[in-house]
């Protein structure tokens, strides 16, 4: 009802309106994941390791440094470059064109017609050859994978993908939002945080556990999947 001139109340024309604030959207403020779900999350998915998961874990990274080790050696080449050029081209690749990709550009100096990733890694991988990765590198997720390749015996970095995105999220498929808190400065903090406090309880070395994880996640994802099976891959 509507109050006319006359002080008493009128019913409201067609044309009258009534404007109705509209309710502030809390929600859109809430962060994506606080700290301790992103922490349950972790804890959880390290509970459902098995021994396979933790053995393939503990090699990952051992087994991605001996190959560079074989690498610079045959080429004379510093294995700090090798490890760059590894970690460079990782992105939205499989692990065997990874490493097929990085022998040829340590052994011939170009890029080989097999590779599906980013010209622009390319051109970082050829300048990893000559400079020191820490400075080419760019981006948490390939400087995390290069340090711990390089160095996995005192490395305490994490590899944040969208694998271990899966996993603080706990689901398989990431929406947008999701995929971009991972890559986000404040996203892979929390997440590099929640891997290594969860290690040290459990006395291993942050990428081992993070590679445990990554093994694991991929296990389930392909038996969940009905399509080819889900690559492992840094992105």
């Amino acid at each position: 009802m509507q109050v006319g001139q006359n002080g008493k109340c009128r019913k409201p024309t067609k044309d009258s309106t009534i404007t109705v604030p509209s309710p502030t959207n809390s929600s859109a403020r809430l962060p994506l994941i606080d700290g301790k779900t992103l922490i349950k999350n972790v804890k959880a998915w390290a509970n459902k390791l098995q021994d396979h998961h933790w053995g393939a874990g503990r090699k990952w990274y051992q087994h991605a440094n001996q190959l560079c080790q074989i690498l610079a050696t045959e080429t004379e080449t510093p294995l700090r470059n090798v490890c760059g050029v590894l970690a460079s081209l990782s992105p939205q690749v499989s692990w065997e064109v990874n490493i097929r990709s990085c022998e040829a550009i340590v052994r011939d100096g170009q890029i080989d017609k097999g590779y599906t990733g980013y010209r622009i890694n390319v051109d970082k991988a050829l300048q990893c050859l000559v400079d020191d990765p820490e400075n080419v590198l760019g981006g948490f997720k390939v400087l995390a994978f290069y340090r711990n390749i390089l160095d996995p015996l005192r490395s305490v970095d994490v590899t944040v993908d969208t694998h271990i995105g899966r996993i603080v999220f706990d689901t398989m498929r990431l929406d947008t939002k999701q995929q971009n808190f991972l890559f986000s400065k404040n996203g892979n903090a929390m997440i590099q945080q929640a891997i290594q406090k969860e290690a040290n309880k459990r006395k291993v070395r942050p990428h081992v556990l993070q590679a445990s994880l990554w093994v694991c996640a991929r296990e389930l994802a392909q038996a969940k999947a009905d399509k080819d099976q889900l690559p492992l891959y840094v992105k």
